[in-house]
Formats: C-alpha cells, sequence, structure tokens
C-alpha cells in the first residue's frame, strides 16, 4: 500500500535533519581532507573520485567544508533557540501572569524592539558585543526571544483565566508554582513548534551574517562564508555556490516540515477490524438481527455490534450493541463516566486519538445504500459524518463566537450540497431548492425560534443559552441526518427550556422520521423522549429494553436506583430513599485498581450493589433476556435478576413520576 504524500514529505524532512545532525557530532571523523588547509593547485577543480565535490579556490575540499559547515549550523541554531526560549519565554510567562502595569510596560518595550527586522537587531548587537559565532547567534537569539515572548505572553494570558488556575489559586499556590508547574506544561506545545521555526531562521540568518563576514571568520568553514567565497569565482565557477546553497535550503526546509508535522495531527483511521477482542454474543430477543429489514418499523437504520473504545488502559466501552430504527429514540442512561458519550462519539465517527475503538459491525441503512464504519478510511469518515448529525451538550462553546448564526448554518448547507452534489438525485427533507439564506431561515424557523431572520444575524454571545442549543439542533438538521446524536442536549438548561427542547426533538423527529442516539444521565429527561433505552455502567449495557419496561420494572439494581433518582412530582406522597450507592463515581478501571481482578472479571456494580453474592465476585454476568416479562423485548446483566423485585417508576397523568416499592405497582 503506498503511503500518504504527506507522510513521505516528513520522513524526507526527518532524514536530511538527521544527516545534518550525524555530520554535526561525527564531522571531525568523516571528513576526507582538513576542511581548513588545502593546495593552491588543486584550486577550483571540477568533482571528481578524489574530491567529490570538488575544491574551492584555496584548494580546499568542499566536501569536507560542508560536513565541517554542519556543526556550526547546529551550534547556531541550538544557541539561538536556547537564548530565544531562556529569555523570551520566561518574560512572557512571567509579564503575562503578572498583567497590570508590569504587563503594559514591558510588552510597549517588547513591542518596539519586534518593530526592528531580526537581522538588523543581530547586526546591532554584533557591532557592539563583537563578532563570531556564539557573539552573534546570542544576539540572534535576543532577537527572536521578542517574538517568543509575545506569543508566550498571549498563551499564558489564555490560561491564567482557565478554572484549574483558580483552583490552585484557591488553594494557596504560590505563582512560581502557578507558572513553573500548572501553566508551563499546558503552554509547551505551541512554544514548542515556534522553537522549530526559530530555530531554521537562525541557520538562515547565521549563514548571511557569515556571508557578511560577522559570524564565523576565515578559514573557519561555514555555509554562509562558503557563499561568500563562491561569489569571487561565480563566473569561472559557478558549481561552487551549488553546494552550500543547497545545504541551507535543504535544512531549513526540512525543519519547517518537520515543525508543520508537530502542528498537524495526523489522525488515523478510528475503528478497525476487531483483532484480540470478543466478540458480540447474541442471547434472547434483542441480541442482533440478521437481515437488513429487522428492527422497529420494518427497517433498521443503525446496526452497531461489539463496540469497544480504549483510552490507553482505560477500557471505556465494552462489547455494546445498539440498534436503531427510523424514528426511534434510544436513550443511553448512566452516571458520568459510564461510557456514554464514548460510545456516541464512536457511532458519530467523532472518535480521536488517543482514544482507540474497535468494533465488529457498525452500519448505517439510508435511502441511498448501506454505510459502513468499521474498516473505513478517512473518506469513508467523511461520507459517514454526512449522514449523522450531533448536538452537543455544550452549544455556547460548540459555536463560533466570531460569526453569526445565519453564516455558521449557511456553511453547512453548502457542505451537505457539496457533498450530495455527486448523488443524481439529492435525498433528504432539504432538498437542492431555495439559496442558503432562505433555507437558513426555514431551519431556525423549525426549531422554534421567534424572528428566525433576525436571529440569523446575531452572534452566539448575543443569544441565550435556550436559543443556542436550538441553533445547535439546526445545524445538525441542516445536515438533513438520517441519525441524530444528541449528547446531553438538556444539561446547561433551565427545567423550562428544557421540556421544551424535548417537545422540540421528539416533534422533529417525528415530522422528519429519523433515528435519535439521546445520550442523558437523567432518567426523567429518557422517559419524556425515548422510546428505547439502553443502560450503562463502567462501559458495559447492563440494561436494555422499551423506555417504559425499565423504568416502572426495572430488572437491575443500578437502573433501580436511577429511577429511584428521578425527583418526585406527585404532591404528598413521601419521598422513598433510592437504593444504597454509597461510595464515589466510579471508572471503567477502577475495579482493576482496586481489587487487582482482570479486565472483565466479576460484576461491575458489586462493590455498590446491596444485593451482590458471592457469585458476582467470580463470574462476569452475561446480557440475557428477561424471561417471564410482558413488558417487551428486554434484557439484563444480573446474576440475581430473575429473584429481585426492585423499586420502580409509577406513571401519574402520562409522566414519571415517584419511585415506589414493588408491592405498589
Amino acid at each position: 500500500m503506498r503511503a500518504p504524500r504527506g507522510s513521505l514529505v516528513t520522513w524526507a524532512a526527518a532524514t536530511v535533519v538527521g544527516v545534518v545532525g550525524v555530520l554535526a557530532v561525527f564531522g571531525p571523523l568523516l571528513t576526507p581532507y582538513d576542511p581548513d588547509n588545502g593546495e593552491l593547485i588543486d584550486a577550483l577543480q571540477n568533482p571528481s573520485g578524489g574530491h567529490w565535490l570538488g575544491t574551492d579556490y584555496l584548494g580546499r575540499d568542499v566536501l569536507s567544508r560542508i560536513i565541517a559547515g554542519s556543526r556550526v549550523a547546529a551550534v547556531a541554531g541550538l544557541e539561538a533557540t536556547a537564548v530565544a526560549l531562556v529569555v523570551g519565554v520566561s518574560i512572557g510567562m512571567i509579564v503575562g501572569l503578572a498583567g497590570g502595569w508590569t504587563d503594559r510596560i514591558v510588552m510597549r518595550l517588547i513591542d518596539g524592539i519586534s518593530a526592528i527586522p531580526a537581522l538588523v537587531l543581530a547586526i546591532a548587537i554584533i557591532a557592539a558585543l563583537g563578532s563570531g559565532l556564539t557573539r552573534s547567534m546570542f544576539a540572534v537569539g535576543l532577537a527572536f526571544a521578542m517574538s517568543m515572548a509575545r506569543l508566550a505572553r498571549g498563551l499564558t494570558l489564555s490560561e491564567r483565566e482557565r478554572l484549574y488556575v483558580d483552583g490552585a489559586r484557591v488553594v494557596g499556590a504560590a505563582r512560581s508554582r502557578l507558572l513553573w508547574h500548572h501553566i508551563a506544561p499546558n503552554v509547551a506545545g505551541p512554544i514548542a513548534v515556534q522553537a522549530t521555526l526559530v530555530f531554521a531562521s537562525a541557520i538562515t540568518i547565521e549563514a548571511g551574517l557569515s556571508f557578511l563576514g560577522l559570524g564565523v571568520q576565515p578559514p573557519a568553514a561555514s555555509w554562509g562564508s562558503m557563499l561568500a567565497s563562491a561569489q569571487r569565482t561565480i563566473r569561472h565557477a559557478p558549481f561552487q555556490a551549488i553546494p552550500p546553497g543547497v545545504a541551507v535550503v535543504a535544512t531549513v526546509l526540512s525543519i519547517n516540515i518537520l515543525g508543520d508535522a508537530v502542528v498537524r495531527r495526523r489522525r488515523g483511521d478510528a475503528y478497525d477490524h476487531p483483532t484480540g477482542y470478543l466478540e458480540p454474543t447474541t442471547i434472547g430477543p434483542a441480541g442482533p438481527a440478521s437481515g437488513d429489514d429487522a428492527g422497529a418499523g420494518g427497517r433498521r437504520l443503525l446496526r452497531a455490534a461489539g463496540i469497544d473504545v480504549h483510552y490507553g488502559a482505560n477500557h471505556a466501552v465494552r462489547g455494546a450493541d445498539l440498534d436503531i430504527a427510523p424514528g426511534e429514540v434510544v436513550a443511553l442512561v448512566g452516571e458520568s463516566g459510564s461510557g456514554k458519550t464514548s460510545l456516541a462519539m464512536a457511532l458519530a465517527g467523532l472518535l480521536t486519538p488517543p482514544a482507540v475503538a474497535t468494533a465488529s459491525e457498525i452500519r448505517l441503512s439510508t435511502p441511498d445504500g448501506h454505510h459502513d464504519l468499521v474498516g473505513a478510511g478517512s473518506d469513508g469518515q467523511r461520507a459517514w459524518r454526512t449522514h449523522v448529525g450531533v448536538v452537543f451538550q455544550e452549544p455556547s462553546a460548540s459555536l463560533n463566537p466570531l460569526q453569526t448564526v445565519g453564516r455558521q448554518l449557511g456553511d453547512v448547507i453548502r457542505a451537505q450540497r457539496r457533498a450530495n452534489s455527486s448523488s443524481a438525485e439529492p435525498t433528504g427533507s432539504l432538498g437542492p431548492a431555495g439559496s442558503v439564506d432562505e433555507q437558513v431561515v426555514v431551519l431556525l424557523g423549525d426549531v422554534g425560534l421567534p424572528r428566525p431572520a433576525e436571529v440569523a444575524k446575531l452572534r452566539p454571545g448575543q443569544i441565550s443559552g435556550g436559543m443556542a442549543q436550538r441553533v445547535m439542533i439546526a445545524l445538525a438538521l441542516a445536515k438533513d441526518p438520517d441519525l441524530l446524536v444528541a449528547d446531553e442536549p438538556t444539561t446547561a438548561l433551565d427545567v423550562t427550556v428544557q421540556a421544551e427542547i424535548i417537545r422540540l426533538l421528539r416533534r422533529l423527529c417525528e415530522e422528519r422520521h429519523f433515528g435519535v442516539l439521546l445520550v442523558t444521565h437523567d432518567l426523567g429527561v429518557a422517559g419524556e423522549l425515548a422510546d428505547h433505552c439502553l443502560v450503562m455502567f463502567r462501559g458495559q449495557v447492563i440494561e436494555s429494553g422499551p423506555i417504559a419496561s425499565v423504568s416502572l420494572a426495572p430488572t437491575h439494581p443500578y437502573t433501580s436506583a436511577l429511577v429511584s433518582a428521578v425527583p418526585q412530582n406527585e404532591p404528598g406522597r413521601p419521598i422513598l430513599e433510592p437504593p444504597s450507592t454509597e461510595g464515589r463515581v466510579e471508572t471503567a478501571v477502577d475495579v482493576e485498581i482496586e481489587t487487582g481482578v482482570e479486565d472483565g472479571e466479576g460484576c461491575a456494580y458489586r462493590s455498590r450493589c446491596p444485593f451482590a453474592v458471592e457469585r458476582c465476585a467470580t463470574e462476569t454476568p452475561v446480557a440475557t433476556a428477561v424471561i417471564g416479562r410482558s413488558e417487551g423485548e428486554r434484557t439484563v446483566a444480573c446474576h440475581r435478576a430473575e429473584e429481585l423485585e426492585l423499586p420502580g417508576a409509577r406513571v401519574v397523568a402520562g409522566v414519571l413520576a415517584a419511585p415506589v416499592a414493588k408491592e405498589r405497582l
């Protein structure tokens, strides 16, 4: 398989930099001749077996001088970069954290110095300090320290407003600790990228200074001084300028390419075929069905099986299976850290490194054909996302604060039109009709925003949280999706706006007939919106079934605890204490850390379950069909599911109400 073009260029650049580094370190052992001495009788020879790159006007071997010049270039880059980092980053971070008059005065001085070109400033400093490699590179480093200080100051200003810095201040952390232990690690990335640019520029400036006689002094070899020597004989021996010129250009260009590679985050395929993972188990009526006609409504929209998600050692999702039919709302319910969002983002194709996801099958069946995410490359993932809309839980943070609502919606509509341009007949309810501006107004009206034409002209900071969430829904609808992933769409909203958003999502689902994957920790929200429910705990789906059945008659102790956590809304009824859930909220690897058991051994909920027995610690429960129930297709992963009578919810005026004891149902 051919490697990507960008990868080949990066490897070529790394090879050039590696060769220069080896020559800089071992140059004295590799030079075939003395780079500083030669015989006049051998002057200006063309390349030959004795002198691979010929000789200069004093008879010195050009190859030996190129090798010796590589050490000068490396030392120059390192010295200038070190000075720029030590001086510039220290000044920038200190004034950025101090703020006030200190920041204003120092930055005005830096602005004034930055207005002078680096080479001119270096020449002025060399005039005061004297020539030579060390002095000239110290001058170059000071010149670049000004730009480095500006960068460090801006990054520090941004980071000092973060909540983690406020938290460190609250516990009494000194400014020095704030600076070097909290802020510095978070600004190191951009500064490292800038350092590569300084390194490359320093090599170029050193060559220029040596060319002018202000850097390395004769007879020492430098690529810049070699260019100056070649200038003397350019008419008689033009080849003399090529080796040092190529050395400067290739080295500087390669360093810049590597710096660009540091910036770019190469996104590999998020999915691979499941090698070394358990295959999904088919047990009971809720297990995987065969064919494309299974599922509610006679057609399955989404079929996902055997999904695993890892974040390093953290096994966030463990063998999850999921089906969604057109027009159906499926809720993922569980506390924070249960793996809901990881599973949802895996289905949306939005997981990025260090997340590693595997699955045996993830298929979306749309009117224009089947789309598989497992094994898809970057093009396949982009095609998948054209059929999936996402509503994030923080709308204000998900919208660009500098662009109007209408512009952001218009960009999505145009992108979707380009994606559909290859189709003979575009599918979806939006269709190709109408201008982009007209569709923007229609979409904003569809999500219930009053005066949509005026809202389209506003920026996110000019609208409320509820309006921003409606705009996020409109952005998702602008793609005319077949599947809508709603990640905690009501978490940041008050109860009145929550109810409006719930009604809006239900109406749009019924009108447009797309499937919805709802991520929520609130079983009450799921009860109002969802048709089907999957309860997750530590990355495992421990109970699934129709939402009414799961809420009214839970069969897993954890599900019963979630039901009991729903606020009571029936006046006059005493509060029922929920089942015990003592202990902290645990992550997917806490069992292995605390008990030393291997991954997947025992019930994940046993440390918090009041009904746990010895079997729960040694045998992992498998999701099986609920026997003897008439509430619909149900599965549960609990050893004692058939013998337990757990509290469920009641329905008052069509709404889930207070959890009650089993005998009250």
